[in-house]
């Protein structure tokens, strides 16, 4: 991945020409995926019927992260102006790109389902942060730094549970409570089970 000031136009319209694609990406001051744009090539069939020669769809992620809504139709006569496109979308930001895979076996760039992968951890961190802080745990800074000397002297060692696990923690949480409401087991054991599906349906939506 590489700085979009770095596009060599030949080479890119070439590649473009040749089949691939070109992603164009956007993050936060945390590194975090933003936006995302992707350029490909228009077929000689499309070019035939009045379409320009490149196509540019942008992918505009929520303040949640939680999807990225394509804005499609947009076409170009040249590579040139697709740069300059994105760059007057994104004012003022840092862009970075990447020539893809859009021919099987030539290349392997990124594809969407990792971009949804990235958007769903990006949501989670998101999640997270936000509720740290009423906690008055920060993230970062002068409090992570002396947590982490404390921790050291104490020889302990801070692990990163999975998402998995932090979930059953919560389901067993969850469960005692219902217990100690009266709530009976096998209306708790269902209740289980639906928590594992609306897990397993959030992350495949």
């Amino acid at each position: 991945m590489e700085r979009i000031e770095t596009i060599d136009l030949k080479t890119e319209t070439d590649a473009l020409e040749a089949g691939h694609g070109i992603t164009l990406y956007t993050f936060d001051e945390y590194d975090r995926l933003m936006h995302y744009a992707h350029i490909i090539a228009s077929t000689p069939k499309e070019r035939g019927e009045g379409y320009a020669d490149y196509f540019l769809t942008i992918f505009k992620g929520g303040d949640d992260m939680r999807r990225f809504d394509p804005d499609d139709g947009d076409d170009y006569p040249d590579l040139e102006s697709i740069i300059a496109s994105v760059k007057s979308i994104w004012p003022n930001t840092p862009i970075w790109w990447e020539r893809d895979g859009s021919v099987p076996g030539v290349d392997d760039g990124i594809t969407f389902d990792e971009l949804r992968g990235a958007d769903m951890l990006a949501s989670a961190r998101r999640r997270l942060e936000n509720e740290m802080r009423p906690r008055g745990i920060d993230p970062d800074g002068e409090q992570a730094i002396k947590d982490a000397q404390t921790i050291s002297q104490a020889g302990l060692n801070a692990i990163t549970p999975s998402f998995f696990e932090l979930f059953e923690d919560y389901i067993a949480e969850e469960d005692s409570q219902l217990a100690a409401d009266g709530v009976e087991i096998e209306a708790r054991t269902a209740w289980m089970h639906e928590m594992y599906r609306a897990m397993l349906n959030a992350m495949k939506d």
